[in-house]
């Protein structure tokens, strides 16, 4: 099956996998865009209808040209608008009175051109909503329907595979298509270029590509993302069904704002970023290079089970130490191997081979490659191995030494598909000879082993494969993001006073700990005397927002009128005018480990919460990962051992013993709450004490927003 075939087709199904095109603006001028485009469709054997449309009539490459869109057959699924900017708007419109359900826009000059631009941008979103059309672009590149030869971009020859590839940057594209062939890998089921994504945008490609039967992986390369909520919504159901792989560029744009506190300053747009699309179970590259070869290696192989290691068979001890360097780099393990298998292979590969994983055969394979076939067996046997990765010349000994070993290695290839299949284990083969002509390889790649020329790219993959396995094994624990959110919107903000910020978390079953507010110097004594142990002292005061810079806060405090008065005298000297209402009075924390817990309104996500290493050095450590809010306690369990601080929460030199669990819960219902509050931009937990019994934060800082709020 080639197309989507089962199910209604939706308006955005239909542009998506168009079964009929017309060529608005269509020009007999080999120049023009619109040209390029009928050609290809032809050169594609485009099955259904082409109708090119210009007012002049006449021919395009012996296609009869219609002279109005009023003119147009009813029902056609989509319009490339190959018009000037001004007259796109009235386009739309006028497609919708044919029945036609999409449209293409190749024009550039709206929302990315200043004022003018800046109108038609908005006459054009006026256009889309009273018509229903859905449109990709403006300043779209096209798209491709590789298979049904819906070429609506006019690059020629594009191989046909499992990969749909979407892109705002049609040089991406063409990037894509140059490693394709560079390095053989698996070919495109379809391109689309989202351009500025007025209408459609990731989340609705990525919802639709999944859908089909015949993509394997959904490439992605993304600049910017409309709404980044919906955008991970669509991508964790997706990723549950169809691996997805992202490269991202313009990192630091989603996020440049100020922060008036700790987890706000913290919050760097690519952390933020990186963090939430795992959280989705988007697979991140961070080179172009690498993008076809994951989303390759993803879309024709099997993933490596859950818990399981690597296997590295290699026919150099140079070649094996580097891999080995690489995967432990990427926190991919290699196999633990049962004695039984190193017993066999010693006896399989001689005295010189070395059998402890990685495995360097020693010269065995150089004139007999079909020993590869017999150590990749016992390999795959082993109950610790998930997958095995062959390195160094594979399939290329009768390059090197004999031509008359071709035959065998190409007997010994199908043998290893066979293998792979027999053990339901996957196999990734490194070559030096993988860039050129090789029979023994082709034969991998037709039954989907994928084969790299690179060392670092066959790692790659293989911890794209490790991570997709992890992922599937635990989904069902994951968030979805089905849950729409409210997000504060960018206007003014105020800080809320500490007694109503603590109050506030109070509300939602947060522990924030003992505390008092005192107004006066006597209320302050008497909840120093109340407590009966040393306590800390902190202002409260509108004005104040880091209260130990104004000498708002006195720590291990016994007498609790002088230390109210101390810090009144301090604070009005230090902001004069300052309007203080009095001081917070809780006792001093006992021993503990020092946390931050905190939380962000992302501009694009929506609310995000910060975890890490907490107190005063919290932003010279920068010890801190991310989730977005609500999550589950798996993924709260995965930030605790995302961080340094982690190491010191099992009792670490003498440290208090942490509850994990505790630890978990905790954050879990910090994020719940989070994600109940749509005013909320700024959460500032610092320092959170985790001790054997209790876990509280010292400080709590919340920002408000005072303007309306968004649902995502």
């Amino acid at each position: 099956m080639t197309r989507v075939e089962q199910g209604v087709r939706t308006p955005l199904t239909r542009l998506l996998d168009p079964r009929s095109i017309a060529v608005i603006g269509a020009s007999a001028d080999p120049a023009k865009r619109s040209y390029h485009v009928i050609s290809a469709l032809l050169r594609s054997d485009f099955t259904g209808q082409i109708v090119p449309v210009n007012p002049r009539g006449g021919a395009v490459l012996g296609l009869p040209v219609t002279r109005d869109i009023a003119e147009l057959p009813y029902g056609l699924d989509v319009a490339l608008v190959a018009v000037p900017r001004d007259a796109v708007a009235g386009v739309v419109r006028q497609l919708a009175g044919r029945g036609i359900a999409g449209a293409v826009v190749l024009a550039n000059g709206f929302a990315d051109a200043g004022a003018a631009g800046a109108a038609l941008n908005a006459e054009l979103k006026d256009a889309i909503a009273e018509s229903g059309v859905r449109v990709v672009g403006p300043n779209t590149s096209g798209m491709i329907g590789v298979a049904s030869g819906a070429n609506l971009v006019g690059v020629p020859d594009i191989p046909l595979g499992p990969v749909a590839l979407v892109a705002q940057s049609g040089n991406m594209l063409l990037t894509f298509l140059a490693d394709l062939r560079m390095h053989r890998l698996p070919g495109l089921q379809s391109y689309i270029g989202l351009g500025n994504q007025i209408d459609v945008g990731y989340a609705d490609c990525v919802r639709e590509l999944a859908a089909r039967p015949d993509v394997g992986a959904i490439a992605l390369h993304v600049e910017g993302l409309k709404d980044g909520r919906s955008f991970l919504a669509a991508a964790a159901q997706a990723s549950r069904v169809r691996p997805v792989v992202l490269l991202r560029g313009g990192r630091s744009a989603a996020g440049a704002r100020a922060a008036l506190s700790h987890s706000g300053s913290l919050a760097a747009p690519d952390g933020v970023a990186r963090s939430v699309l795992a959280q989705a179970g988007i697979e991140l590259v961070e080179r172009s290079d690498e993008l076809a070869i994951v989303a390759g290696a993803l879309a024709t192989a099997a993933p490596i089970a859950a818990g399981l290691g690597v296997a590295v068979l290699s026919d150099g001890g140079g070649h094996a130490a580097l891999t080995a360097d690489a995967f432990a780099a990427r926190d991919v393990p290699l196999a633990a191997l049962a004695g039984h298998t190193t017993a066999g292979l010693a006896t399989l590969l001689g005295p010189t081979a070395a059998v402890a994983n990685p495995i360097d055969v020693g010269g065995a394979t150089d004139t007999h490659p079909e020993v590869f076939v017999d150590a990749a067996r016992l390999l795959l046997a082993d109950p610790a191995v998930g997958l095995v990765l062959i390195v160094g010349m594979y399939g290329a000994y009768h390059l090197r030494f004999d031509p008359r070993l071709q035959a065998i290695e190409d007997a010994t290839s199908d043998r290893l598909v066979e293998l792979s299949r027999e053990y339901g284990k996957p196999l990734v083969v490194h070559s030096l000879y993988a860039a050129g002509p090789c029979s023994s390889h082709d034969i991998l790649r037709a039954k989907g082993i994928p084969v790299v020329a690179s060392i670092d790219h066959a790692v790659r993959a293989v911890a794209a494969l490790h991570h997709r396995g992890e992922y599937l094994a635990s989904a069902t624990e994951r968030s979805t993001f089905a849950v729409s959110v409210a997000r504060a919107g960018s206007g003014a903000a105020r800080v809320l006073a500490e007694p109503a910020a603590r109050e506030l978390i109070e509300s939602a079953g947060i522990d924030a700990g003992e505390w008092v507010f005192a107004a006066t110097a006597a209320e302050a004594a008497a909840a120093v005397a109340r407590f009966g142990v040393p306590c800390a002292v902190k202002v409260v005061s509108p004005q104040i927002v880091h209260k130990s810079e104004a000498g708002g806060v006195r720590l291990n405090v016994t007498d609790g009128a002088e230390a109210f008065t101390a810090i009144v005298a301090r604070v009005r000297a230090a902001v004069p005018g300052a309007d203080i209402t009095g001081v917070v009075v809780s006792p001093m924390a006992g021993p503990g480990i020092e946390l931050l817990v905190g939380a962000t309104a992302d501009p694009i996500f929506g609310p995000v919460i910060a975890f890490g290493s907490g107190g005063v050095l919290v932003e010279a450590m920068r010890d801190v990962t991310f989730r977005a809010a609500p999550f589950t306690r798996l993924e709260a369990m995965e930030m605790i051992d995302e961080t340094a601080a982690s190491k010191l929460l099992d009792g670490y030199r003498g440290l208090p013993k942490i509850d994990r669990d505790r630890l978990a819960a905790f954050l879990v219902r910090i994020g719940d709450f989070v994600a109940s509050m749509p005013r909320l931009r700024e959460l500032d937990l610092n320092p959170v004490i985790a001790s054997a019994d209790v876990i509280f934060p010292v400080d709590v800082r919340i920002v408000l927003a005072d303007d309306s709020t968004k649902e995502m």
